[in-house]
């Protein structure tokens, strides 16, 4: 019994696995989501510490943007310049997120989040090509 829940189980990962993934990239992926996922549960709990906890750690991950070598075939967009300023633009807003969090303007903490996960999904769109 334990061997086929085994299998099953080695054979689902392997289905549902990407087959380029560089082990760096998914890791640093998995940073900005448990760090995003931090300041939610802070938002939901109310919950000063774990907000920004969670700013700070998304602030340190991405310290890690430079682990993607980004390639672009057009000439006009440089796709690194890209990535650093985003880059730049979450972090300051991760400082508004726990800054508003903590001045008990919880609305407009929310809203920064907001701001923040759609700068998320705009990169993953025009970088990663999601």
């Amino acid at each position: 019994m334990k061997r086929i829940l085994l299998g099953c189980v080695l054979v689902s990962s392997l289905a549902f696995s990407e087959m380029e993934s560089n082990p760096e990239h998914v890791q640093t992926m998995r940073g900005f989501e448990s760090a995003m996922g931090l300041i939610e549960r802070g938002f939901l709990r109310n919950n000063l510490n774990m907000v920004k906890r969670g700013a700070k750690n998304l602030k340190e991950q991405l310290s890690s943007v430079d682990s993607f070598i980004i390639e672009s075939d057009e000439k006009d967009f440089n796709p690194q310049a890209y990535a650093h300023n985003e880059a730049t633009a979450i972090k300051n807003a991760a400082d508004e997120i726990s800054a508003k969090f903590e001045a008990g303007k919880n609305d407009e903490a929310r809203a920064a989040f907001d701001k923040t996960l759609s700068r998320c999904l705009a990169c993953h769109r025009i970088i990663r090509k999601w």
